[in-house]
């Protein structure tokens, strides 16, 4: 999934959390927990940055898996999560227990996501297998061009062989848009 769509998926969760949870955080709190979510939503992703610095380039990478990477196994993220949260606790401070478990919520749903078409170690580090409800390790395999015209193919390909990825991808950033306009 692109990052628009795990974005998207962070504030959505982050937002029904707060909204079903009721905190007693200011509305600037909330609002933040609502970023960091979205950021959360994403960060797994980052480690996409190693394997462009690896390769030297932001087009044609198709020898290097970024889910593969430990910090695309998502007990880390949990134990992150609750490592914040006990922090928060600990210092008694419920801004940031709710921080520890919008940064859960929001990684595992990056997961979820993942978990659609490419895959995610769900059992890191006892078994390195990626699952994947549809096409587990789906990759593109498109060769190195320019970047706007690698990129424009990789959308095309993403459009036609990731097809639910894509699909549900297209959903959540329509009705988190829809929810934040009204």
């Amino acid at each position: 999934m692109l990052p628009t769509g795990h974005i998207a998926a962070g504030y959505l969760i982050t937002r029904e959390f707060l909204v079903l949870t009721h905190p007693a955080l200011s509305t600037l709190q909330q609002q933040h927990l609502i970023w960091w979510g979205m950021f959360f939503g994403f960060a797994p992703d980052l480690d996409t940055f190693t394997v462009f610095a690896k390769v030297k380039r932001f087009t044609g990478i198709t020898d290097i898996n970024h889910r593969k990477f430990f910090s695309h196994a998502p007990i880390l993220w949990l134990i992150f999560g609750f490592g914040i949260f006990f922090v928060g606790w600990l210092g008694h401070s419920l801004f940031w227990e709710y921080a520890g478990i919008i940064a859960w919520l929001a990684s595992w749903s990056h997961f979820a996501l993942d978990s659609i078409q490419s895959g995610v170690m769900w059992l890191w580090p006892w078994r390195k297998k990626q699952v994947a409800l549809k096409d587990a390790g789906l990759t593109s395999n498109l060769p190195a061009k320019p970047f706007i015209p690698y990129w424009l193919s990789f959308l095309k390909f993403y459009m036609t062989e990731g097809t639910l990825s894509f699909s549900i991808e297209i959903i959540l950033i329509v009705v988190a848009l829809v929810i934040y306009l009204r």
